[in-house]
């Protein structure tokens, strides 16, 4: 007889399989959640109940379900979460806002704004999607990047 009453054949069961990390903070059913690129397998999360004042930047994914004041400049993929809200100018390869964001958004790729998103700042990125429902106050800006105007008037 092994330790605990059992016979010492008998091993423990596999330890349940791990939460992938884009699950963690993800939204409601229905709603569209933002996946970390392919082969990336980092996601940071703001929480719901954090609150950050000061400047942020990294590179890799970010979800913003609770509040930040400030700058936030990633080299990967921002989302602001359907309870987030930001005071900040956010710079990121691509930004989805479902909750609210009062700043500038600066994006590589792309910035969508959700049906439940509201932006109150300018835009500036190649490619801009606001959903029917959305609320957007600014200027938008979709012109190319600076440095590739010059790359062109330089062929």
């Amino acid at each position: 007889m092994g330790i605990f009453g059992k016979s010492p054949d008998v091993k423990p069961s596999d330890p349940p399989p791990a939460r992938p990390a884009a699950s963690l903070g993800a939204p409601p059913s229905g709603t569209p959640a933002a996946a970390p690129r392919a082969g990336s397998g980092a996601l940071c999360v703001i929480g719901a109940k954090t609150v950050i004042k000061g400047e942020i930047s990294g590179e890799e994914d970010i979800l913003i379900d609770g509040s930040v004041e400030g700058h936030v400049r990633v080299g990967r993929d921002l989302r602001v979460g359907p309870g987030g809200s930001v005071k900040a100018t956010l710079e990121a390869q691509s930004i989805t806002v479902s909750g609210e964001v009062t700043g500038d958004c600066i994006a590589q790729s792309r910035v969508e704004i959700q049906a439940s998103g509201r932006v109150t700042g300018n835009i500036r990125a190649p490619k801009i999607i606001i959903a029917e429902g959305a609320m957007f106050k600014g200027t938008s800006d979709m012109s190319p990047r600076r440095d590739e105007r010059k790359d062109k008037a330089a062929s």
